[in-house]
This record gives structure tokens, sequence and C-alpha cells, in this order.
């Protein structure tokens, strides 16, 4: 049976089309699922509302068949997985849309759904987000990034368990150009070479024109496998890329290995 086509009326659709590593073994099932979690537990302190619309099953759903087109998950599968995940959703109270099913590949004749279960890592993902826990502090000294007519310096990538956090230094900007970076039309995404993507999660900042630290946050947290970051900052000018090498391994910051 092909992955079901869902018409649901949402203005939550994805914004841009996912990439997915093609198979070279990976586990297909454990990343997709892994992948959800992180997302459902995305935004720990943020209200229940906003971590709710923060999460896209759309996506979700992207990546699910961008597995199964690489032969890194069978299409069974990934149609369980989804079904699970839908009635998760609406045991939680997260999902309360009305839908028509259709084939992917018919012309619109309603199929029969595959049922789901709940899954309860995912509702507790839900109900009680995981505590963010650092894993590394890597360090960008000496490296910039041009936004439209803004240089910033970049400072460093905190890698926490649950988001990704960037830090960078403004010298000597004027309000003007401080307008324009912070303006709407501003945002950033990013992947790794894993097929992880990551959405922009908020930020903020602190200091004056002489010099303005900013924070920018991603979510979620990188897997372990993860060795490449390549983040993305879109604005009014274009975009800019940034490549970020990610420490092996993701050890706990402050825990003591000498025994």
């Amino acid at each position: 049976m092909p992955l079901l086509q869902r018409h649901e009326t949402s203005q939550n659709e994805a914004r841009f089309p996912l990439s997915v590593v093609q198979d070279d073994g990976m586990d297909g099932r454990g990343y997709l699922e892994k992948l959800i979690a992180d997302s459902l537990g995305a935004g720990k302190g943020q209200p229940a509302l906003g971590r709710q619309n923060s999460f896209n099953r759309f996506e979700i759903r992207g990546v699910a068949i961008g597995l199964v087109a690489a032969g890194a998950l069978r299409q069974e599968e990934a149609e369980q997985i989804l079904a699970d995940l839908e009635v998760t959703l609406q045991r939680s109270g997260w999902l309360t849309v009305v839908r028509q099913e259709t084939s992917a590949t018919s012309s619109g004749e309603a199929v029969a759904r595959r049922v789901g279960i709940e899954r309860p890592e995912w509702r507790r993902a839900i109900e009680d987000p995981p505590t963010p826990v650092l894993r590394h502090i890597v360090p960008l000294v000496g490296r910039s990034l041009t936004i439209g007519e803004v240089t910033a310096n970049l400072v460093s990538l905190e890698v926490w368990s649950t988001f990704l956090a960037l830090n960078l230094a403004h010298v000597d900007i004027d309000a003007r150009r401080m307008r324009e970076r912070f303006g709407p039309g501003v945002r950033w995404r990013g992947w790794d070479d894993v097929g992880t993507q990551y959405r922009g999660g908020g930020g903020g900042g602190s200091g004056s024109h002489v010099l303005f630290v900013e924070r920018c946050t991603l979510e979620p947290g990188p897997p372990e496998q993860a060795r490449a970051l390549t983040l993305v900052v879109e604005h009014p000018g274009g975009q800019t890329t940034v490549p970020i090498p990610l420490p092996a391994g993701q050890q706990e910051s402050g825990t003591d290995s000498s025994g």
C-alpha cells in the first residue's frame, strides 16, 4: 500500500523541501523515530500552544517519504510510524483535524487507513519534554558572517541535547543596519550530514552600538552520528551558508571521564 496522501486544512505547510541522505546502511526506522521524539520534545519551557504550533507533521512526512525513496526504510514501516504518530498526537490533544485519506497514486478514491497505536515515549516527549544538556561548545573565533550589509563575528556554537545555539558579536553597528539585521525577512535553518533538518527557534541579544552580542537557536539537537553541520541564514539580499564541523561523541559538559 502506498504512503497515504492527506488532504487537510492547515496553515502549517512545509516551507522548503527536505533532503535525506542516501541509504548507506543507516537505520531509517530508528532515525525517523528519533526525529519525531526530538521534534515533539523541542521547546521545553515554552508555552504549550507555541510548542504545538511549531511541530510540523508535513516535514516529518517528507522525511519518511525520502527515507523510503532512498531504500533506508520500508514503505509499510513508514506508514505504521506515521499512523502511530497521528494516534499519539490525537490522544495528546495536538491533532483534531478531520481529513479524507486517499492513495498517493490514485485519482482520489478513499483507501483503508493503517491502524496506529499510541507511542508512550512520544507522549512523554509532549507532556514532559527532556531537560536540555550541554554536550559541546565549538569555538568559531576568527570566522565572520555577512548578512546583507551587516558583518558579524562568529563566537561559538553551543551543542545541546535538544537544540543548537549560535553566538555572534556585532561591532560598531549603526541603528539602520541593526534594524535590517533583525528584520522579519531574516530566517535561520540548517541540516547535517546524516539528514537532520534544523529550524530556527528564536534568539535574542544585548549590548550597544559599540558591541552587540546575538544568540540564535535552532532545533532539534544533533544526533550522535552527525559530524558536519550546515547553517543557512536567509535574508532579503539572498542567503549565506555557514559550514561548521561537529565534534565526535556527545559527552555531557562537565562530565569527568578520568574515573
